[in-house]
């Protein structure tokens, strides 16, 4: 079958046989539905013959439509016109009427909130949740980083605190799966095209971009200071993770989750190391190895 074409950095995510109807006197109109990261529409041999923009979709429920002469539940969207600017409803019919469903919502609709991925976290086990703040203080990870983050075993320990732990949960609390993969998708906040990456549904939106930490690192010669503001954390909060070229700072409150992988500008001594925390800066001193060479130095 010819394919649709797509716009410049437009991904197909779901694709199937199914129908649509915009007016129910009108009778069903018989294709192939696409589902992409700008779009939703249905294609014929002649051409698209119904779309809307993700961003113009206000509600998606499960109704009961007649089709071919049978009671059937089907997928309503409710959108905004182009043209007009009007509400506008579809009804769409597919086999996989749930999955897709799901992926419209999390895509279209969702909207995740530092007290959303609270309500979900408080839900979940300690490397769940773990995963869960991760995704939601970077955006999108590979499973190799989300492995490294709890030091899993494997890979498939990682997909099955997905696929069997924090998305039913998430789905039990708000709805729709939290947690999706993705082959390709672009990094609103960045502009790269990321690859092969579990994102947090609904996190970004073009414009919005999370409060930055400040952080600064100091190079002293036989060793590195490195300064970080936590607000709203308590010192016995803060967990810090040693490598010989990178620190790992995270610190778990109700009200306050940071998470921040630090590069160094030279390797250090992973055992030698002293941090003091006061009026919400921390300070974290670290021995340099002796005969390192220095990278570049100063980071914000």
């Amino acid at each position: 079958m010819k394919e649709p074409p797509l716009t410049q950095d437009e991904e197909i995510i779901l694709r199937e046989q199914g129908g649509y109807v915009g007016n129910l006197r009108s009778g069903w109109k018989l294709g192939h539905l696409y589902l992409t990261n700008k779009r939703l529409f249905l294609f014929q041999p002649a051409g698209i013959i119904f779309e809307t923009p993700l961003s113009n979709i206000t509600n998606v429920t499960i109704e009961e439509r007649n089709f071919v002469f049978r009671r059937k539940n089907t997928i309503c969207i409710s959108y905004k016109q182009m043209e007009t600017g009007r509400t506008s409803k579809v009804w769409i019919i597919m086999a996989n009427l749930e999955t897709w469903r799901k992926k419209i919502y999390g895509m279209a609709l969702l909207k995740i909130d530092e007290e959303t991925v609270d309500r979900v976290a408080a839900e979940l086990n300690g490397e769940s949740r773990e995963i869960l703040w991760y995704l939601w203080q970077k955006g999108h990870a590979t499973i190799d980083e989300l492995a490294a983050v709890v030091a899993a075993p494997t890979h498939m320990d990682i997909l099955l605190k997905i696929r069997k732990i924090i998305n039913p949960t998430a789905e039990r609390i708000i709805g729709s799966p939290i947690l999706a993969f993705e082959k390709s998708k672009i990094d609103c906040e960045t502009g790269e095209k990321i690859l092969f990456s579990w994102w947090l549904a609904g996190r970004e939106r073009p414009g919005e971009r999370r409060e930055e930490t400040l952080v600064d690192i100091l190079d002293e010669g036989d060793h590195i200071d490195v300064v970080m503001e936590l607000l709203g954390v308590q010192e016995e909060d803060i967990l810090l993770k040693m490598g010989k070229d990178k620190l790992t700072i995270s610190a778990n409150t109700l009200n306050k989750k940071y998470h921040e992988e630090i590069s160094l500008p030279a390797e250090v001594n992973t055992g030698e190391f002293t941090k003091k925390y006061n009026n919400n800066i921390l300070e974290v001193r670290l021995e340099k190895l002796t005969n390192c060479s220095l990278k570049t130095t100063g980071q914000r």
